[in-house]
C-alpha cells in the first residue's frame, strides 16, 4: 500500500511539473502564430517560407524540423502556423527535459496568507532568458536552416508563453508552501468532458473561449480555415491600429503584463476548489483574447525588425564608352 501511495504521488507531481509548460494549449499557440503571420513584411514572410515552408518534395513532405521529430503517419509536422507548438509536442521526449524551465518564469512570486520568502524566485535559466537569447541569436543567422529553424521555433512558441498569465508566477500559500506551479495547485471545478482540473489549465485553454479541444494535426482545410476566422475575430476585437501596448516588444514588459493579470485577476478573482463564475470566466476569455492578439502581433514586429530587406548597393558608376579609363597614379615609394 505504501508503494502504491509513493507511486501516485510521484505521478501527480509529474504531471504538475509537465503541465506547468504548456500555454495557451495548440489552439492558442497557433492562433498567435497564424496573427503573426497575417501581419508580416514582405521580407520577413519570405524569411520565415524560406525556413518553415519545405519545397515539394514527393520523399520528404516536411520541413527542416521534421528530420528529428516526424513519425510516419505522426501529426508533427511544421509550417508558419504549427510551428508555434513544436516546443509542446517534444516536451515529453526525456532527451529535452533540458528545456523544462524555457517555458516559464516564477516573477515576483505571490505569497497569500504567508510570510515572503525570500529564497524564491526565477531560475536561471527561464522564458525570459532564452526569449532575449532567441531573439539575438536571430540578429545573426547561423546559415544552417535547421539550427535558425529551431530558433524561430522556439521564439514563436516563448512569446505565446509569457501572454500566458499563469506562466509569470506561482502562489505560495500554506497549503502550497513551496508554490502552486502557475496554478497547477489551484483546484477549480469544471464539467468532466473539459478535462479541466486547475486554475493553470482553464487558462491554457483560454477560459473555453476556443472550446476545449484543439483540432487535430495535420491541420485539414476546414481547420486552417476555422483558425484563420479566429485570428481575424481576434484582430477585428484587438486591432492593431488602437492597441498601443503592441508597440512594447521587450519581453520584460511582456511579462511584466502577464504577472499583473495572475496576481491582480487570475488568482485574485477565482475561488479555489470552485467552479469560476460566469463572470470571470467571460472576463478571462476577453482577457486570453486579447493577449493572444498581443503576443501575434508582438510575434510579427520583432520578426519585421529581425528581417530587414537587405539594401542593394548602388551600381558602381561604368565609364562611358569610349571614354579613357584613367590609369592610377603609382604609389610612392619610401
Amino acid at each position: 500500500m505504501r508503494k502504491v501511495r509513493m507511486a501516485a504521488t510521484l505521478v501527480a507531481l509529474l504531471l504538475v511539473a509537465q503541465s506547468h509548460a504548456f500555454a495557451w494549449h495548440d489552439t492558442g499557440h497557433m492562433l498567435v502564430a497564424q496573427i503573426a503571420y497575417l501581419n508580416l513584411s514582405p521580407a520577413a514572410k519570405a524569411r520565415v517560407d524560406k525556413l518553415l515552408v519545405a519545397p515539394p518534395s514527393p520523399r520528404r513532405p516536411f520541413i527542416h524540423l521534421c528530420a528529428t521529430y516526424y513519425t510516419s503517419g505522426c501529426e508533427k509536422i511544421y509550417d508558419p502556423v504549427t510551428i508555434a507548438v513544436w516546443m509542446d509536442d517534444f516536451k515529453g521526449d526525456s532527451l529535452n527535459d533540458e528545456y523544462e524551465n524555457w517555458h516559464y518564469i516564477n516573477y515576483r512570486p505571490f505569497f497569500d496568507g504567508i510570510p515572503v520568502r525570500s529564497d524564491v524566485g526565477p531560475e536561471p535559466t527561464n522564458v525570459l532568458d532564452r526569449l532575449n537569447w532567441c531573439i539575438n541569436t536571430l540578429r545573426k543567422p547561423t546559415g544552417r536552416d535547421k539550427t535558425d529553424a529551431e530558433v524561430l521555433g522556439f521564439l514563436y512558441h516563448l512569446i505565446g508563453d509569457v501572454h500566458q498569465p499563469m506562466h509569470t508566477t506561482t502562489r505560495y500559500t500554506a497549503k502550497n508552501p513551496n508554490g502552486d506551479a502557475g496554478g497547477n495547485g489551484f483546484a477549480v471545478q469544471m464539467p468532466p468532458e473539459a478535462n479541466i482540473r486547475n486554475l493553470h489549465a482553464f487558462w491554457d485553454a483560454a477560459a473555453g473561449r476556443f472550446g476545449f479541444e484543439s483540432p487535430r494535426r495535420p491541420l485539414d482545410a476546414a481547420a486552417r480555415a476555422r483558425l484563420l476566422a479566429q485570428a481575424e475575430e481576434l484582430m477585428k476585437a484587438n486591432p492593431l491600429a488602437t492597441l498601443a501596448a503592441a508597440r512594447e516588444l521587450e519581453p520584460l514588459r511582456w511579462i511584466e503584463e502577464s504577472n499583473t493579470i495572475a496576481r491582480e485577476f487570475a488568482y485574485a478573482k477565482a475561488r479555489e476548489g470552485e467552479a469560476p463564475s460566469a463572470a470571470y470566466t467571460a472576463e478571462a476569455q476577453k482577457i486570453s483574447g486579447e493577449r493572444i492578439a498581443l503576443a501575434g502581433y508582438r510575434l510579427a514586429a520583432v520578426l519585421n525588425n529581425l528581417f530587414v530587406e537587405k539594401a542593394t548597393p548602388p551600381p558602381s558608376a561604368a565609364p562611358t564608352p569610349g571614354t579613357p579609363v584613367p590609369t592610377p597614379a603609382p604609389s610612392p615609394k619610401n
